[in-house]
């Protein structure tokens, strides 16, 4: 059985995105069945990302593991085998795109680390396609260059830097949603200078700690709009803003459309 887990040397560096088709959003109670076949041609390259959910894939002699974080890549063309095998319900964002030569000729999945990055890439381009305002192709093409960016971004950092920073990973992963987290907290959990603090992030996430924080709170948002159990003021409140317009201001810069705009397409989608 062969696992693909990482894009490695899979995936061609040298491509031009021609097209998006659509982009959308599979909720949880999307598919109902644990076992599902798909058709025997795919159209289009597939970029999908999972926010939640666990699954199997068999595509063309390959056995592929779906899980939360992980992005999944299917090639476009003939297809002898295509079955997913639910272990969990699953939400996922989905682009459907091409280009003018192969991203990669075989299906391969990639375990995102710097997910909170990502998913909000994903996000956008999803709320930025279902909006439709002036502008929105390129801007999707725009964000999903982005995400194959992050997707080379993966690297490998060594293990004496990694847990230089840990400290500060985890304490970030347990208070983000205090109202703030100053660098100097940071800088004083890890024992290192803001300067190394900052570079090492930068060079594990492709953004500050700050940014870092940030986009927790927002992806923490975005779950919480997606229960339909609070309100935008709520919301803000939980994650830490004492000012909702703020909370707003923020998100949308972050997603690309208002909490009320997000939430109402989501809807819409499901």
């Amino acid at each position: 059985m062969m696992w693909y887990h990482q894009s490695g040397d899979i995936m061609n560096n040298d491509f031009v995105i021609t097209s998006i088709s659509r982009i959308i959003f599979v909720g949880k109670d999307e598919y109902k069945d644990p076992v599902l076949h798909f058709g025997s041609n795919l159209k289009y390259n597939e970029l999908i990302y999972y926010l939640s959910g666990e699954a199997e894939i068999k595509f063309n002699g390959l056995s592929l593991k779906r899980e939360k974080d992980s992005i999944n890549f299917l090639p476009k063309g003939k297809t002898d085998e295509y079955i997913v095998f639910n272990r969990e319900k699953s939400e996922c964002i989905d682009i459907y795109f091409d280009t003018d030569v192969p991203v990669s000729d075989v299906a391969f999945v990639q375990k995102i680390q710097n997910n909170i990055t990502v998913a909000n890439l994903f996000k956008k381009a999803f709320s930025v396609w279902v909006a439709k305002n002036e502008g929105y192709y390129f801007e999707c093409i725009s964000l999903l260059y982005k995400i194959f960016a992050e997707m080379q971004k993966e690297s490998y950092i060594p293990e004496k830097q990694y847990k230089a920073i840990k400290p500060a990973i985890d304490y970030i992963g347990e208070n983000f949603l205090k109202n703030k987290i100053t660098i100097a907290e940071l800088t004083e959990t890890c024992g290192i200078s803001e300067s190394y603090l900052n570079k090492l992030f930068i060079k594990k996430f492709g953004i500050s700690p700050l940014k870092y924080i940030i986009q927790m709170k927002i992806n923490y948002a975005c779950d919480l709009l997606k229960s339909e159990e609070y309100s935008i003021s709520q919301i803000a409140e939980s994650c830490g803003y004492g000012n909702v317009y703020f909370f707003s201001r923020q998100f949308k810069e972050y997603v690309g459309i208002s909490p009320t705009e997000f939430f109402k397409k989501y809807k819409s989608s499901k």
